[in-house]
């Protein structure tokens, strides 16, 4: 694939791509938590005290702090945990 090899031959959009696909993997992992879960968007601002529109925006990766992320997964009985790959 030519996108691939000229991502591999650049450091810096190499580095750029890799984040650019872990922030994806974890937004979708948020949604998946959440739809597991079985609850909306609503219920999830409900049980944490965020609104609605910072729900989605965290979703869509839009102004996440680290405290609404763990307010979000709280909601949801999940915990926040890093782990060197």
């Amino acid at each position: 694939m030519e996108i691939q090899r000229l991502i591999d031959s650049d450091p810096k959009l190499k580095a750029q791509h890799e984040a650019f696909v872990a922030e994806m993997d974890f937004k979708q992992k948020l949604i998946d938590a959440r739809k597991a879960s079985a609850m909306t968007q609503k219920d999830v601002s409900e049980v944490s005290g965020l609104s609605q529109q910072a729900v989605s925006r965290l979703e869509r990766g839009k102004g996440a702090t680290v405290e609404t992320v763990i307010k979000y997964l709280a909601s949801m009985g999940y915990t926040l945990s890093v782990n060197k790959s």
